[in-house]
């Protein structure tokens, strides 16, 4: 039997700044109640990597095995994922990865919100 992932939980300091923020990347929180917010998005993909696999594409990669989950969110294409990084960073993220063209054929970038969560944007590259 196999079970469908429904819903991935980032935990977060401040609301309102989650809010503001993950609306640079056309996110519209819902409210649930004033201790918690969704955002629907249209897919879900959970991947699975070994460690060695995780530094081939996140150069900030510590090593650390839990708490390191990366959220890949798809940019139409290789100049969204730069300007989406771009944006992120100047309202409040951390650069993970610069955007770079990968050997597994995107477009990516990783940052860390405000509260340390990992999103990763990708597109391919042509």
């Amino acid at each position: 039997m196999s079970h469908s992932v429904v819903q991935v939980n980032l935990i977060v300091s401040d609301l309102a700044r989650t809010r503001e923020f993950y609306k640079h990347l056309g996110w519209d929180l819902l409210a649930m109640g004033d201790r918690a917010a969704r955002f629907s998005g249209d897919d879900l993909v959970v991947a699975f990597h070994l460690p060695e696999f995780a530094q081939a594409w996140d150069s900030g990669y510590s090593g650390a095995r839990g708490g390191s989950t990366v959220i890949d969110v798809d940019c139409d294409d290789p100049g969204a994922v730069d300007a989406t990084f771009s944006s992120l960073v100047e309202n409040g993220a951390t650069s993970r990865q610069p955007p770079n063209d990968t050997f597994f054929g995107c477009r990516y970038a990783v940052i860390a919100d405000p509260d340390g969560n990992l999103i990763g944007l990708k597109s391919p590259l042509a």
